[in-house]
């Protein structure tokens, strides 16, 4: 089988999930389910395609729009995010659109050749073996309001089945708290019992994109220090122009940034789970912040029986966050 890309679902119109679809380009919350294929199932692509009604509905990119995303395959969740906040006329990088693309290059992006049509493409890890027959994938998906309604939207969704992934990823429900702002608070993110694997690192998500409210953040497992915001960027390799993201700023290339306001991905070099990811987090506003934890486990795919391509794709999600942070490089 190698690498196979399927076609398995297309919402159009008023309802599709993309933003600003409905009338009067309301917020809205959709859910749909659809029956697959079995086999290994490395990841699941969503195309959204769509006009905006005017160049200033999205200033950023169009994950700016989504403020949740929850898909479940045969019954199981393993991806369930929830943004800190969502706001259309940002002209920063979404909290959305960082946290993906620190999970692997590219799997959040768009076209950015005009300001109103819109094609954004948006990459969540699976690494399951869906048993053999018909296995389905159901998602809720929340989007923001627009100033006008979007026309000629569609959303798609693909599988990709691929039989030399390596791992398995879960992102499962983000642990909130209440910050103080008044200085340092332990915070325990809580991890399932019942999902195999190691904490491959977690993003942390302020409720609004002033950067300052959060200024210092310790891993107990990695540091004897707290430490600033700006340095976990460093660490992360996101201060080497490591944040990519489309913007109506340019219709020739993505925008180069440092960081995403707000947000912060840090690198937890798949820590084991004796215990739940215990923090030290420094703030200076009362806010309340979301803890994002990213599991992984290795993922045993079996080969199907079809004519085979020579190259193997071996995609492995602790390895993408690794490559991406330049950790290993030094």
């Amino acid at each position: 089988m190698a690498i196979r890309y399927s076609l398995v679902n297309t919402e159009t119109g008023a309802a599709s999930g993309f933003p600003g679809s409905p009338a009067g380009g309301a917020a809205q919350t959709v859910n749909e389910g659809f029956n697959i294929a079995g086999g290994p199932i490395e990841s699941i692509i969503f195309r959204f395609a769509g006009t905006l009604n005017a160049a200033g509905d999205v200033d950023g990119d169009l994950a700016q729009c989504i403020n949740a995303l929850r898909v479940i395959l045969n019954g199981e969740t393993f991806f369930d995010y929830r943004s800190g906040y969502s706001d259309p006329a940002d002209t920063t990088a979404s909290q959305f659109g960082y946290f993906m693309n620190s999970l692997g290059e590219s799997l959040s992006t768009e076209v950015v050749a005009s300001t109103t049509v819109k094609e954004a493409y948006l990459r969540i890890p699976c690494g399951r073996q869906a048993p053999p027959g018909v296995s389905r994938i159901e998602y809720t998906m929340s989007t923001v309001a627009l100033a006008a309604q979007a026309t000629g939207t569609s959303v798609e969704v693909w599988v990709v089945y691929n039989d030399n992934m390596q791992t398995r990823t879960t992102v499962p429900p983000a642990t909130s708290k209440v910050m103080s702002g008044t200085g340092q608070e332990e915070v325990v993110v809580r991890i399932p019992s019942n999902e195999p694997g190691v904490i491959a690192g977690v993003m942390i998500q302020n409720d609004r994109d002033t950067d300052g409210d959060i200024s210092e953040i310790r891993v107990i497992s990695q540091s004897d220090y707290s430490l600033e915001t700006n340095y976990w960027r460093y660490l992360n390799h996101d201060l080497f122009n490591g944040v990519l993201y489309g913007s109506s700023g340019s219709q020739t290339q993505l925008q180069i940034a440092q960081l995403s306001p707000g947000g912060y991905f840090i690198n937890l070099f798949g820590l084991a789970r004796g215990d739940d990811l215990r923090l030290q987090v420094t703030t200076t506003a009362a806010r309340t912040v979301l803890y994002q934890p990213v599991l992984v486990a290795p993922a045993n795919a079996s080969e199907g029986a079809q004519p085979t391509q020579t190259q193997a794709v071996r995609t492995n999600t602790s390895q993408a966050i690794l490559d991406r942070s330049g950790a290993a490089n030094q």
